[in-house]
């Protein structure tokens, strides 16, 4: 089976869903690649679907949406697909260290503004089984749109909270580091503002985070790490060495208390001066 338009084929592979209104395709694009393809039967949905679409979707900018059109009296919409391992089975076979965990969710919000995706398929996008990861960390998404028939009101922010929250559960159970804990404390305010602020916020933390990181980890040579641990203990020395001089001072001056009191004046005697000598008799 083919489905085509004026301008453009798309083989089918597999019949992925049917519903009672619609077929959900996978199929062949011409540049070898995979997309998505719902077609749905409902005519008296045509006009109110393809005018949201023409107002929502800039096409030029939202790649992965590719195009909508008729065929045999259906309505389809072409999605980009990709096949591959999903960041929940990512997650479930990788031990996942932090420092690629922010990369990895950086990667995520940036293709997200790039791609300026509508609020509607950043919602269906923005899950942990929609969002493909290569072994480079290269992200791709997959939109599941088969709701696009009914309502279509979705906060995407509240998702990419949601998904957030799951990749760094680890540290928010255990409070740190800083950095992340205080941006999820603004996550309320980040929620209603747009993608790009809230990746902007994101960003921001992450740098902050990493240069802080690096900022503490210790070169390899010995003495800076015997002269690293001197400047951390100099505040007891400085303590001990006060303490030890107010004794040593104390100890002198008793000292010479005591030694001024014990010893007596003394009036010096002279027998001569130079080559005088003096008669003590007169």
């Amino acid at each position: 089976m083919v489905i085509y338009t004026y301008g453009h084929e798309y083989p089918v592979t597999s019949v992925q869903r049917t519903g009672d209104d619609y077929y959900i395709y996978i199929c062949t694009c011409e540049d070898g690649g995979l997309c998505r393809i719902m077609s749905i039967k409902d005519k008296s949905l045509f006009p109110e679907l393809v005018s949201w679409l023409s107002e929502t979707v800039n096409a030029e900018v939202f790649t992965d949406y590719i195009e909508h059109f008729i065929f045999e009296d259906t309505l389809c919409i072409v999605m980009k697909y990709t096949q591959g391992i999903n960041l929940s089975e990512k997650s479930d076979t990788e031990g996942m260290p932090l420092r690629e965990r922010l990369e990895l969710c950086r990667k995520i919000l940036e293709r997200a503004v790039l791609l300026d995706i509508p609020d509607y398929f950043l919602d269906k996008c923005m899950d942990m089984s929609n969002i493909i990861v290569s072994a480079d960390l290269t992200v791709s998404f997959n939109y599941p749109i088969d709701d696009i028939i009914g309502s279509r009101d979705c906060r995407p922010l509240k998702k990419v909270e949601k998904l957030l929250r799951i990749i760094f559960a680890r540290e928010l159970e255990r409070k740190v580091p800083d950095e992340l804990i205080e941006f999820f404390n603004e996550m309320p305010d980040l929620v209603g503002s747009n993608m790009i602020e809230f990746y902007s916020r994101y960003y921001m933390m992450m740098t902050r985070l990493i240069e802080r990181e690096a900022g503490d980890e210790e070169p390899k040579s010995i003495w800076y790490r015997i002269w690293n641990k001197i400047k951390k203990s100099w505040g007891k020395l400085k303590k001990i060495l006060m303490f030890l001089l107010l004794a040593a001072a104390v100890t002198y001056l008793v000292f010479t208390i005591q030694t001024s009191g014990s010893s007596t004046k003394r009036q010096s005697n002279f027998d001569a001066i130079g080559t005088v000598i003096i008669d003590k008799n007169r």
